[in-house]
C-alpha cells in the first residue's frame, strides 16, 4: 500500500509569492489610515504571518511605524502599529459628528485647500509642470452611481498614499529632492443651480 508522504506539497498552505518593497509600502500607507496589526496586512495579502511580522518589525526598527497599543488575545499579546497619522478624518468619525461640527471640518478642509491653490498660483508653481491635473466635473449620480465614486475615491486615497511612501523610501536612498505636491480628493453634494449654471454654459 502507498504510503501518505508527510509534508507534501498538497498538505502545505500556498501562500502568495512576496515583494517586499510592495509589501512594506502597503504596510506603511495602511499604518497612516488606521491603526493595523501584522495578521490583518498577512489575510489581506494572503501571506504567511511570519513573512510579514519580519517586515512590521524591520520597518519598526528604520523608524516608519511604531506600536501604538497592545492587547491580550488568546494568551497572547497583539500588537497595533500606526504611524505618525496624517490629518484625515475617518467616515466612522465624521459620522459620529453632528451638523454643526461636520460643517466646521468640511469649511476648514476646503479653505485651507484653497489657499494652497492660492499661494501655487501667487508663485506660479500651479502650472509649472505641464502634467499636473486640475478638474472638476459636476453630473448627476443615482445612489448606486454616488456609492460606486465614493468608494472608488477611498480607493485612491489608499494608492495616493502608497505612491507617497514609495517616493519616502526612493528619496531616503537618493540626492533628489522632492517635488513639493498637494493632491486633492473632494466628491460631495452640490446645489442643483450649479448643475443648471453648468448645463447653461455649453
Amino acid at each position: 500500500m502507498a504510503q501518505k508522504k508527510r509534508g507534501s506539497s498538497a498538505d502545505r498552505k500556498k501562500w502568495a509569492k512576496v515583494r517586499p518593497f510592495r509589501l512594506r509600502v502597503r504596510i506603511v500607507a495602511a499604518c497612516h489610515l488606521r491603526e493595523v496589526t501584522p495578521r490583518e496586512i498577512a489575510k489581506e495579502e494572503r501571506l504567511s504571518p511570519a513573512t510579514v511580522q519580519y517586515h512590521f518589525g524591520a520597518l519598526e526598527q528604520e523608524g516608519w511605524i511604531h506600536v501604538c497599543r497592545k492587547e491580550s488575545v488568546n494568551g497572547g499579546i497583539r500588537h497595533y502599529y500606526t504611524a505618525d497619522r496624517l490629518r484625515l478624518i475617518t467616515d466612522r468619525e465624521f459620522k459620529q459628528m453632528n451638523d454643526e461640527e461636520r460643517f466646521e471640518t468640511s469649511e476648514g478642509v476646503l479653505m485651507h485647500y484653497l489657499d494652497i491653490c492660492g499661494e501655487a498660483l501667487r508663485k506660479k508653481t500651479l502650472d509649472a509642470r505641464p502634467d499636473s491635473h486640475l478638474s472638476h466635473t459636476p453630473m448627476g449620480l443615482d445612489q448606486k452611481a454616488w456609492r460606486d465614486l465614493q468608494n472608488e475615491m477611498d480607493r485612491w486615497l489608499e494608492r495616493s498614499l502608497e505612491i507617497k511612501v514609495e517616493a519616502e523610501m526612493r528619496l531616503r536612498k537618493s540626492s533628489e529632492g522632492p517635488i513639493p505636491t498637494v493632491v486633492h480628493l473632494g466628491g460631495f453634494e452640490i446645489p442643483p443651480t450649479v448643475m443648471e449654471s453648468t448645463q447653461a454654459h455649453r
